[in-house]
């Protein structure tokens, strides 16, 4: 585990997972030193992939003297779908979180098929067969294999309205359907970064993006965490929508430019 004091504005505490959209040795391109003591607390960012337990992990790092830029319940607004969703209201598709796996018929009460399918945190790696359910029959079979799924199978089960969204060419393996989505990250209410979500595929561009990024920047004034990422999406019939909203020390970069991003970041503090 590194830490590196960027530009002796920020604290990051660092250690790679192996995920490409994900790492980024910070000290190959920001001025950095590596403090071996803290004198006081100064605000920290982790990047160590998914936390498992962020109150244990914040409360590690306070007793170094390092305080974690969102505290644990500002994890658990960007994280749980069930916190940011009361508080995002239209901008996201209907949805009702479970504690565990509903009978068919309480979805089709509440819903039409097709439906969306999720944890309360993430889907499983996009895949299409435990994302979007075509009917009973698929979700009777995907029900099984979320309880067995490595990914969901600790995660309170959600079911979201489908909402057909605008396509773009281009498949990924093993995913649903690349769409016109951006993913954004919010450094206290402010942009420091905008980028396709689905950076595999070709770039992909649209004339109203910026009508995409002032719904982004709604989400996050509704959310109000320090470091937040907000996805959003167009849908086939031209509207914007919050796809979810995640904890930014959690989060790849997906199509943005790290470097681009922690300067912009940077520049914020003090400013």
């Amino acid at each position: 585990m590194e830490i590196a004091r960027l530009e002796n504005k920020l604290i990051v505490v660092s250690e790679p997972v192996g995920v490409a959209a994900y790492d980024f040795d910070l000290g190959l391109h920001i001025a950095c030193t590596h403090p071996y003591r803290i004198e006081g607390e100064e605000a920290c960012v982790l990047r160590i992939g998914p936390i498992a337990d962020y109150a244990a992990e914040f409360a590690d790092k306070l007793a170094m003297g390092l305080r974690l830029v969102n505290s644990p319940a500002e994890h658990a607004r960007a994280s749980e779908l069930e916190a940011w969703y009361p508080l995002l209201g239209s901008l996201t598709p209907r949805t009702e979180v479970f504690d565990s796996l509903p009978p068919a018929a309480t979805i089709e009460a509440a819903f039409r098929w097709p439906v969306f399918m999720k944890g309360s945190r993430q889907t499983s790696k996009h895949n299409p067969e435990l994302s979007v359910i075509r009917d009973r029959a698929h979700y009777e079979v995907a029900a099984q294999l979320y309880r067995e799924d490595p990914i969901l199978h600790w995660q309170k089960p959600v079911i979201r309205e489908f909402v057909a969204l605008q396509p773009v060419r281009g498949q990924v393996a093993g995913k649903v359907q690349p769409s016109v989505e951006y993913r954004s990250f919010w450094w206290h209410g402010h942009c420091v970064g905008w980028g396709r979500y689905w950076h595999q595929v070709a770039p992909y561009a649209c004339a109203d993006e910026d009508a995409g990024r002032a719904v982004a920047a709604q989400a996050a004034a509704l959310v109000a965490v320090p470091f937040l990422v907000v996805d959003v999406a167009k849908t086939a019939d031209g509207r914007w929508i919050v796809i979810e909203c995640n904890d930014a020390q959690e989060s790849g970069y997906a199509g943005i430019a790290p470097q681009l991003l922690w300067r912009a970041l940077l520049a914020r503090i003090g400013a």
